[in-house]
């Protein structure tokens, strides 16, 4: 990357997240589209509203029960783990011998994909069933009730989580094969199954979708099956397979904020941006409607605007959540204010103002990735300026906060999370920061060289559907710098690259057009 390209940064106007909201509601027709883990989604309403899907989960609770027990099972396939909590604390107010609520309640503290388990209140709430496992899955009043129990004991037993998952899943699989008519029985064992590849094992993900892909031929409008199929699809070369579910699992469940941006998952994968778009402005909208904050929905919309170039829907955004952490500072939205501004340093190439600079309070907060991100994002817009100077004050900035980390084992929270993985990605944004100042400082194999070190250190990492983990693909700089340098062919090579990845991405678009008009 030379010092003539630049890069843009936000505004420092401070509007709320409702505010902004109902500055899209106010874009004349047309200039919009219709109308959102980890990693993963703040809370959620505990009292979230709307239809969510209709299930049928026979048990033995009492009549007066069902609706909340029914209620908090379909929240929990949408991952609205608070409010389904509050509707299965419901029904076991109601039938103080309802032993399947506090299966269900026990479930909330586990959010599979998210990485985080709050083993602790999990244990409590099913103490309130007996003082050992035997005698809490006696509670169950049928054989298949006692195997349910039976198999959150052995998520939340003795070992190691990774034991225990795999206790669970095994266990969920054995319940399956025994009820195929159980279709939440077939959907909570796929779900496990994506649970047990962090590294996502294509064959892994493909015996979930397999178990999602009967429940779905029996009932095509099962939420947890819908919900689920989008992630065992959710890869450019799969996603395909999953858009049968994104086109109906927003229609499904249009209650739960989650599941309207779930179906983006698919339409990032393949490049569909309008859909991404109203995906994740209703899944925006449903949550402001409820009094929360759909800040991972909100990361996904500005990286979708800017997609299309849509600078002001996306800076609208960005400043919502400037607004937010100056207003009522916490860690999710600090975080998440962080990539927002990220995110915009690379995508806008040029829109000035000092706030996307500026340096996010991360204090008390043990997850460094997207700091680092910012850190990065914020060397290479220094770069493109001219400031050199600036880019190293950034990469310092990088690895003070790499120095000073520590590994935390994953809890109840991502926020205070920190794994040998996200520490190896951070190391690999300084090393690519490194080759970028380096490449502006005259040296260009070096440069160029230390860019390809990164992507090598990040091979065999999992493949983030989404946003780029780093705003910035690393074969994207690569190809920018080797385009600078002349080298055409290989620039176009390492944007095609990109492109396999993150189908349609604009700036890998406009780069991979460069390399053929220079020729």
């Amino acid at each position: 990357m030379t010092a003539g390209v630049p890069f843009g940064v936000i505004g420092s106007v401070k509007r709320s997240l409702l505010a902004a909201l109902l500055l899209l509601s106010a874009v004349p027709a047309g200039a919009l589209a219709d109308p959102v883990h980890q990693h993963p989604l703040g809370q959620q309403s505990p009292t979230v509203q709307g239809a969510l899907g209709v299930i049928h989960f026979e048990n033995s609770g009492s009549p007066r029960a069902q609706p909340a027990f029914i209620r908090g099972l379909l929240l929990l396939h949408s991952f609205e783990y608070p409010a389904a909590r509050r509707e299965f604390l419901k029904a076991e107010s109601l039938d103080p011998s309802f032993a399947m609520a506090v299966w269900g309640e026990a479930l909330t503290y586990n959010h599979t994909l998210w990485n985080e388990q709050d083993t602790a209140a999990a244990r409590a709430a099913l103490a309130k069933l007996g003082a050992t496992p035997d005698e809490r899955v006696a509670r169950g009043k049928t054989a298949r009730e006692r195997e349910y129990l039976r198999s959150v004991e052995n998520l939340y037993g003795p070992g190691e989580k990774a034991e225990r998952d795999a206790a669970y899943s095994a266990a969920l699989c054995d319940l399956a094969r025994r009820y195929p008519k159980d279709l939440d029985a077939r959907s909570l064992y796929a779900l496990s199954l994506l649970g047990l590849s962090p590294k996502r094992d294509i064959r892994t993900y493909m015996r979930a979708a397999a178990e999602v892909e009967g429940v779905y031929e029996i009932d095509k409008f099962h939420p947890g099956a819908l919900h689920y199929m989008i992630h065992a699809y959710d890869d450019p070369v799969h996603a395909p397979l999953g858009l049968r579910a994104a086109r109906l699992y927003a229609k499904v469940a249009p209650g739960a904020s989650h599941a309207q941006h779930m179906t983006s998952h698919i339409f990032f994968a393949l490049g569909l941006w309008d859909d991404a778009i109203a995906a994740n402005e209703a899944s925006v909208r449903v949550a402001a409607e409820q009094g929360e904050h759909a800040y991972h929905s909100l990361l996904w919309l500005e990286y979708a605007y800017l997609q299309e170039d849509k600078r002001a829907a996306a800076e609208a955004l960005v400043q919502s959540l400037t607004h937010d952490v100056a207003s009522g500072p916490t860690l999710e939205n600090r975080l998440r204010a962080a990539f927002a501004r990220a995110t915009w340093l690379v995508e806008t190439r040029g829109a000035p103002d000092p706030d996307a600079m500026q340096i996010v309070d991360s204090s008390g907060i043990t997850s460094i990735g997207y700091f680092a991100v910012h850190d990065f994002a914020r060397g290479l817009a220094s770069i493109a300026h001219g400031d050199v100077a600036a880019a190293r004050a950034a990469l310092e900035q990088l690895h003070a906060r790499i120095d000073s980390a520590h590994v935390v084992p994953s809890g109840e929270n991502w926020f205070n999370s920190l794994s040998e993985s996200d520490l190896a990605q951070a190391r690999s944004l300084a090393t690519a920061l490194e080759g970028a100042i380096e490449f502006a400082g005259g040296n260009h194999a070096s440069g160029i060289a230390r860019v390809q070190e990164a992507i090598s250190a990040t091979a065999l990492m999992e493949f983030e559907y989404g946003p780029p983990w780093s705003a910035k693909p690393f074969d994207e700089l690569l190809g920018e710098l080797l385009l600078a340098d002349g080298q055409q062919v290989e620039a176009a090579a390492a944007f095609q690259r990109v492109l396999a990845t993150y189908p349609k991405r604009r700036l890998s678009l406009e780069g991979l057009a460069a390399t053929r008009a220079a020729h």
